[in-house]
């Protein structure tokens, strides 16, 4: 082998060090944003379920959108009216009888522990059926095995529970 060969040999081997390093940073970067976007998400579902005034205002900057929750019968409603629970942006929150396990908690004996779940990336929501009894619809059709993306004004329902999603609109 000639000096020519070899220096190529190293420098290949250098920059696929250092394209490995960079591209394992922006993995880690990326499943610390998740995992900071779901603890976050979490800390929302939990500030809503306690004191839903400081949640809408706390959710507004960030938020891609809003559940309005209306409970079945015999819920009570609070004096502000149906509560809206913030979906910030690339997270994922499961709906419920009670929370836990469910992320945000429905008042209705029909909705299963772990119900259905709600995604969001930066622009769009979508939800999924997690194999619920009763199922979970969008607009009068049942959600399949596949997430349905949801549109502004979408009523959801689980159990006897509705949710309608207000999106933002940038």
């Amino acid at each position: 082998m000639d000096i020519g060969t070899v220096l190529l040999s190293a420098g290949v081997a250098v920059m696929t060090s250092a394209v490995t390093a960079y591209l394992t940073s922006k993995l880690k970067i990326s499943e610390e944003h998740k995992k900071w976007n779901r603890e976050l998400a979490l800390k929302y579902a939990r500030v809503v379920n306690t004191n839903p005034a400081f949640a809408q205002n706390l959710a507004k900057p960030a938020a891609v959108g809003y559940l309005v929750i209306n409970e079945p019968e015999g819920v009570p409603v609070s004096a502000e009216g149906p509560r809206k629970v913030p979906i910030p942006p690339n997270c994922r929150l499961v709906l419920g009888r009670s929370a836990p396990p469910a992320d945000i908690s429905v008042g209705d004996e029909c909705a299963s522990m772990r119900h259905a779940a709600i995604s969001s990336d930066s622009a769009h929501v979508f939800v999924e059926d997690l194999g619920a009894k009763n199922g979970t619809w969008v607009n009068h059709n049942r959600v399949e095995a596949t997430p349905v993306r949801l549109k502004d004004g979408d009523v959801v329902k689980i159990g006897s529970t509705r949710l309608r999603l207000q999106l933002h609109t940038k």
